[in-house]
């Protein structure tokens, strides 16, 4: 009867200590290497990538990232934020001699994608295309992945 009990005392913490470790947390996102460029459609199966930070302003011209990462997730959160140039417009405003002397940054708009994507052998893509009107310029773009700032680039439209 005493064994029983000394016996069931013994593997309660043997018990316990399988529920507290026996899930690991998920591994986090190892970002491996990043970059930016060209994409060209050579083959209807086959998509090349050209690293460069001059996007051409040709209506169609694809561009875009590559990011390669480490991660046993089967999806990622991915959040682009980029900066993309107004076009200057004439100000009617009269002048203020208070601010005469000040001169003030270029009007940019923020705009924020959020996603999922699918890592691909190990590889994210981000793409687009140059629209009918997009404005030449200097971009900078941050892509976050799984909260992470994972790339930090800067190119111009031209």
């Amino acid at each position: 009867m005493i064994n029983r009990r000394l016996k069931a005392l013994c593997l309660i913490p043997a018990f316990a200590a399988g529920i507290c470790f026996s899930a690991p947390p998920p591994a986090p996102v190892e970002i491996v290497a990043s970059q930016f460029g060209l994409f060209d459609a050579t083959t209807p199966d086959e998509l090349s990538f050209e690293p460069t930070n001059v996007v051409p302003r040709v209506e169609g011209q694809r561009y875009g990232w590559v990011i390669e990462v480490k991660t046993n997730k089967r999806n990622l959160s991915v959040r682009e934020e980029y900066l993309i140039p107004l076009a200057a417009k004439p100000s009617a405003e009269p002048k203020d001699e208070f601010l005469e002397g000040f001169k003030t940054p270029p009007q940019r708009r923020n705009q924020v994608s959020q996603r999922q994507l699918v890592p691909v052998d190990g590889k994210i893509y981000g793409e687009w295309s140059v629209g009918k009107n997009e404005p030449a310029g200097h971009r900078h773009l941050q892509v976050f992945v799984e909260g992470q700032l994972a790339a930090s680039f800067e190119y111009d439209v031209r």
